[in-house]
């Protein structure tokens, strides 16, 4: 399935300084006790951000593209917005339903592949346009939340709802698709 040439392809290699960052941005916003320190944790997130564009261009434009990166991609994606959620629950009420939604919706599509995957030996081949729309929409606002950490109360509110109806969508998306992969035996 992988193979040994592919571990250090400059996208992957992209796809693990990200997975790398998961921790720098957790130690930076946990001790950070001035808007300043967070700034300094939403600049790793912009960098991650940053990082997760190029490896895509750089796996086409090089001709990379990968199973492990197919596979890297998504999981840095997941690890970053799921630390940020979980991070964001110690300062914001709320954040812990958000991260509830985020770790059910997970978990379905974890267990969804590998039940499609050991059914038939089919899996998901890339991301839905809902699945990419909710991970940028999350991203966005959890840099929203990280910019500007006083917003009114009414914007958090709505930003939570946004992130969790979209991720919910996203999970709800392919409900059908697991059946119809799990079916194809």
């Amino acid at each position: 399935m992988f193979q040994k040439k592919d571990l250090f392809t400059i996208p992957n290699l992209m796809g693990y300084f990200r997975i790398l960052l998961v921790p720098v941005f957790i130690y930076l916003y946990i001790n950070a006790h001035s808007v300043t320190d967070t700034y300094k944790a939403l600049a790793v997130l912009i960098l991650s951000g940053v990082t997760d564009f190029f490896d895509g261009i750089a796996a086409r434009k090089l001709h990379q593209v990968t199973e492990l990166g197919k596979a890297l991609d998504p999981v840095a994606d997941k690890l970053t917005l799921g630390a940020v959620i979980f991070c964001l629950i110690h300062r914001i009420h709320g954040f812990q339903y958000l991260f509830l939604v985020f770790i059910v919706k997970e978990l379905y599509m974890l267990l969804g592949n590998l039940t499609a995957m050991k059914l038939n030996e089919k899996k998901l081949d890339g991301a839905a346009f809902i699945g990419k729309a909710a991970t940028m929409i999350t991203y966005w606002s959890m840099g929203f939340f990280l910019l500007f950490p006083g917003m009114p109360r009414a914007v958090q509110i709505f930003l939570m709802i946004l992130c969790g109806g979209m991720i919910t969508a996203t999970g709800l998306y392919y409900l059908p698709v697991f059946f119809r992969l799990a079916k194809k035996i």
